[in-house]
């Protein structure tokens, strides 16, 4: 699915400072530090900024639980689907009625269900009686199985035509007839815009624009890939559209390109 509307990569002001750090002050001293020294200086403060960095975001991720409400993940719905400022906007409330837009969280709590949440401040510890709360997360990644209802239905539709493999890349729209303006299909149930097969489960991420740039999606995909893993799934896919520059930071973290799905690539990252 279409995500992050920037990359998202590790800019950071403190690292810039530290790896401009010399010790250079104008003084005679200063001036004759060698240069190993000035770097292995400049080294040390650039690798204290990333750890100290690391540290305090790893608090901050949590996973969501099965119960989690479906308001959670508006917010980050709304951003996958309008991440490109130059096409036209899709309201929420539309979003809402969408058949594309609810197989990402419709019903969340189902069988492979997965999803992490990133907060601008690190949560409080909950007991186990306690649900979970939206506010604070500035970023989320999820993951999702297509019902095996409607793999079925897209293996049936598929060997009616052309006799295509239900594992298969997919082209076009999932093997649907989506109205791309209204989100509805003609035939078979919709599986998914980065649908690979129906033991890999789809990822979605999206992280709010202001706390874009602080390496919190990068972190929440090697989490999700983590607990993806743990859980016994042996990869994981997405589709980015074209002109979306976060395909890098798939890139980055380990995803390859499998196939096209109309104007988005697919992506898949191995797990095992």
């Amino acid at each position: 699915m279409n995500v992050i509307r920037n990359t998202d990569q590790n800019d950071d002001p403190n690292l810039a400072e530290a790896g401009a750090q010399s010790g250079g002050d104008g003084s005679a001293e200063a001036g004759a530090q060698s240069t190993t020294e000035a770097e292995e200086k400049s080294a040390t403060s650039v690798a204290g900024a990333r750890f100290e960095r690391g540290t305090g975001l790893s608090a901050r991720i949590r996973p969501l639980r099965n119960d989690a409400s479906e308001d959670v993940f508006l917010p980050f719905l709304d951003l996958c689907f309008n991440w490109s400022m130059d096409k036209p906007r899709v309201e929420v409330a539309e979003l809402l009625e969408r058949e594309d837009a609810g197989f990402y969280f419709k019903g969340w709590g189902r069988n492979g269900d997965i999803a992490v949440a990133a907060y601008a401040q690190a949560p409080e510890p909950r007991s186990a009686d306690e649900g979970d709360s939206s506010t604070g997360i500035v970023g989320l990644a999820w993951l999702r199985l297509a019902e095996i209802e409607s793999v079925i239905g897209r293996s049936s539709r598929a060997n009616e035509g052309a006799g295509a493999d239900v594992q298969a890349v997919p082209s076009g729209h999932s093997g649907t007839d989506l109205d791309s303006s209204t989100g509805q299909t003609d035939a078979a149930p919709f599986t998914g815009y980065g649908w690979v097969a129906a033991d890999i489960p789809e990822l979605s991420i999206a992280v709010l624009p202001d706390h874009q740039g602080q390496g919190i999606g990068g972190m929440l995909l090697d989490v999700v890939c983590t607990l993806a893993k743990m859980s016994g799934f042996q990869a994981v896919s997405l589709s980015v559209e074209d002109g979306n520059g976060a395909a890098r930071l798939y890139h980055d973290h380990g995803f390859v390109s499998v196939g096209r799905n109309a104007d988005s690539d697919i992506l898949v990252r191995r797990l095992s």
